[in-house]
């Protein structure tokens, strides 16, 4: 008699494990992979783990065929024709090296998530990812964001953005490449993964953890963690990767636009040139920042 309660628990409880998906307001109800314990913290260092030696293994063996990106540090930076040229050729080596390294990495992280959990379903797509409005209120959001994190970030070490190449494949690189492969693998596996176990809020916050770090830099970093923020909210708020996709292209055009024009290291502060201007420019968008977060929040954090 123990025994066939015992038998009729376990049938309850895979029940209950098989059943998956979402509640009205977005958050995430108990699925399979939760009775494995899965994802574990372990689990999320392991996938940040297999995006790095990713990166470095195929970075190794496209060197070995002779494609690599140059080394930025030999050009004489005072010959303007010559550090162009090399650039236009980092430019063209990122397109080749950068889609490959990111396409084994979310390949890799895709086939440890599925061995896992045994679930193989990623990202999330539909039409509302294309809203106007949301595309618009998410570049203002991101624009304030960057004005309020400007401060901090002026105090962290900062990486010769010369490695970022010019030219045509550059910017198809920063416009396409990067938006789509990051989203994929931060907001499409990372952050979906999460949602299998834990809350909205704590797979948003650790998915832009691990899109901070991947960016390496410590200022990049911290601005990725932020933006991540955003991006991970505007996801779950249009249940797509149409809309971060568009919205991390134009942060990287805007990034990209000001590095061609040599004012990447002018700051907001510099820009604006009056301090009673600066600081009112800023307060707003601390303001607006804090607008943006805690509508979205409503609608994309909150419990019945």
């Amino acid at each position: 008699m123990a025994l066939h309660c015992k038998k009729l628990a376990h049938a309850s409880e895979s029940a209950a494990c098989s059943a998956s998906g979402e509640t009205a307001d977005n958050q995430p109800v108990k699925a399979a992979s939760d009775c494995r314990r899965f994802p574990t913290v372990g689990d999320v260092l392991m996938m940040l783990l297999l995006f790095f030696v990713s990166q470095v293994l195929v970075a190794t063996v496209l060197a070995l065929f002779g494609i690599a990106i140059p080394d930025s540090s030999v050009v004489d930076t005072g010959n303007i024709e010559e550090f162009m040229q090399q650039q236009v050729l980092s430019g063209e080596s990122i397109a080749i090296v950068y889609p490959v390294s990111m396409a084994v990495s979310v390949i890799a992280i895709l086939l440890y998530v599925g061995a896992r959990s045994g679930n193989w379903r990623i990202a999330r797509f539909s039409a509302s990812g294309f809203n106007p409005n949301i595309i618009l209120s998410g570049i203002a959001w991101i624009v304030v964001a960057q004005i309020v994190l400007e401060p901090v970030m002026e105090l962290l070490p900062h990486f010769d953005n010369a490695g970022v190449g010019r030219g045509f494949w550059a910017c198809v690189t920063a416009m396409f490449f990067a938006p789509v492969l990051e989203e994929l693998l931060c907001r499409g596996i990372v952050l979906e993964t999460l949602r299998r176990r834990w809350s909205n809020f704590v797979a948003v916050a650790v998915s832009a953890l691990f899109f901070g770090i991947v960016h390496v830099e410590p200022a990049t970093a911290l601005a990725g963690v932020v933006v991540g923020f955003v991006f991970g909210m505007i996801y779950l708020r249009t249940q797509s990767l149409f809309s971060v996709m568009i919205l991390h292209s134009v942060n990287n055009a805007i990034a990209l636009a000001l590095i061609c024009l040599d004012m990447d290291g002018v700051s907001f502060r510099e820009m604006i040139g009056n301090d009673t201007a600066y600081f009112s420019a800023y307060a707003a968008s601390c303001l607006l920042f804090a607008l943006f977060f805690v509508e979205t929040s409503r609608k994309v954090f909150r419990r019945k």
